[in-house]
């Protein structure tokens, strides 16, 4: 029972619940209808004023998505007058900017006298080096004459001292040999007649035919000729024995220290050349140095002048640089510091131009290469110039991250196409 009675209930609710839905869904239906045909009306029989509104057929074409930066014009090719100067100089005199000049006509003029008094003392230290020079290439030959000389006594010494010695053995010792061989054969004669005499005598003395005295006489000069061969004989002995060993010696000793005597004078001969001429390749460098050094400040006191390379218009650099520090740039002026290598004048050698431009990172996307470009010059307010974009850098602009890191924007070239008239 408790079953049926369930779901009788049931029933009910949900024909209580589709009754409501048709309703709601009949409601919907009549407003939708009375929405269409109001519209419909508004369309077919609407007031005089709404009937004169502008309207606008919807057509298929491009859509323009623009960047817009700001930049400046420059010359697409140009010379550059810029300061050759070594250290910081002063700027004297400076053509006014834009003035149109002829080629050869005088730009800056910078300070020079710094520059004249070092010349001047250069020019001393150059000719003083010269001189130097001068004396060191002379002093070469001297040395080189002096060595040459003192070899060709050493090797006369040397020569002499050879000579001795063979002289002594193959002149002097045998003469001296056959001298002494000489004296003792003379002397074994001698010997042989005084005994020869003193055996007569004794003969004679036998028989009373001489003095006593003259036999005594005849065997003094038998003794003084036996003691003469002695010497001889001893002399000639010493002479094989030590004399020739001892002056042999002696002179080749004096030979060896001729050769040696001749080996230190070549050393030192070759020694001094070396020296001179070390000196003087010294010397010379020196000169051509400070000759370099003369030459380098004159082409520096040349540089203090900067004429124009060819005809243009004056544009200084500083005008040109959008940069600098916090994008303010001191503009040239006579008075003026300038450093080596700095840009002072600007002189358009074309009528091509270009646009530098800063892109931000943001908007890298939509710039390519080859872009067209639609530039506007705000002193030609009422022209327009076409452009094509040449180059955008691969990295961040670096001034502009140093001054402010959050910034990162991209250096991009812009080529100025068609009539550049005016520009």
């Amino acid at each position: 029972m408790i079953g049926l009675v369930w779901n009788e209930r049931m029933m009910k609710i949900a024909e209580v619940l589709r009754l409501k839905w048709k309703w709601i869904a009949a409601g919907a239906v009549a407003v939708f209808v009375l929405i269409f045909a109001a519209t419909r009306m508004a369309r077919l029989g609407g007031s005089p004023a709404q009937e004169s509104r502008p309207v606008f057929e919807v057509q298929r074409g491009p859509l323009t998505i623009s960047v817009g930066v700001s930049g400046t014009i420059k010359a697409l090719d140009q010379e550059i007058i810029k300061n050759e100067v070594e250290g910081q100089t002063t700027i004297l005199y400076i053509i006014p900017e834009g003035r149109r000049v002829e080629k050869g006509a005088l730009l800056v003029e910078l300070d020079a006298s710094k520059l004249q008094d070092t010349l001047v003392d250069q020019e001393i230290r150059t000719q003083n080096t010269e001189a130097s020079f001068v004396n060191a290439r002379e002093n070469l030959e001297v040395v080189k004459n002096q060595a040459q000389s003192d070899i060709d006594k050493a090797e006369l010494a040397y020569r002499f001292a050879t000579e001795d010695r063979e002289k002594f053995i193959n002149g002097d010792f045998p003469l001296q040999a056959k001298q002494a061989q000489a004296t003792v054969t003379l002397a074994e004669s001698d010997v042989k007649r005084a005994e020869q005499r003193l055996d007569g005598s004794r003969k004679l003395a036998e028989y009373d035919f001489i003095a006593s005295l003259e036999l005594q006489a005849d065997e003094q000069s038998a003794m003084k000729a036996q003691l003469d061969l002695e010497t001889a004989t001893e002399k000639m002995k010493l002479l094989h024995d030590f004399e020739y060993k001892r002056q042999l010696a002696q002179l080749e000793s004096d030979e060896d220290q001729a050769r040696m005597a001749l080996e230190r004078v070549k050393r030192k001969a070759s020694a001094d050349v070396v020296q001179a001429e070390a000196a003087l390749k010294a010397k010379e460098l020196e000169s051509e140095r400070e000759k370099t050094r003369f030459e380098k400040l004159q082409e520096q006191l040349e540089k203090t002048k900067l004429y124009a390379p060819r005809a243009g218009l004056v544009v200084y650099a500083t005008t040109a640089d959008s940069r600098g520090f916090r994008g303010n740039v001191e503009p040239l002026d006579e008075g003026q510091v300038v450093r080596e290598r700095q840009e002072l004048i600007y002189l358009p050698t074309t009528d091509a131009y270009k646009a530098d431009v800063k892109v931000h990172e943001a908007s890298l996307t939509k710039v390519t290469p080859g872009l067209p470009v639609t530039l506007a010059v705000d002193a030609l307010a009422d022209r327009v110039f076409d452009g094509r974009v040449e180059s955008i850098a691969p990295l961040p602009d670096a001034q502009s991250m140093w001054m402010n890191p959050d910034l990162k924007v991209y250096n991009t070239e812009i080529r100025v196409v068609g009539d550049t008239d005016g520009l």
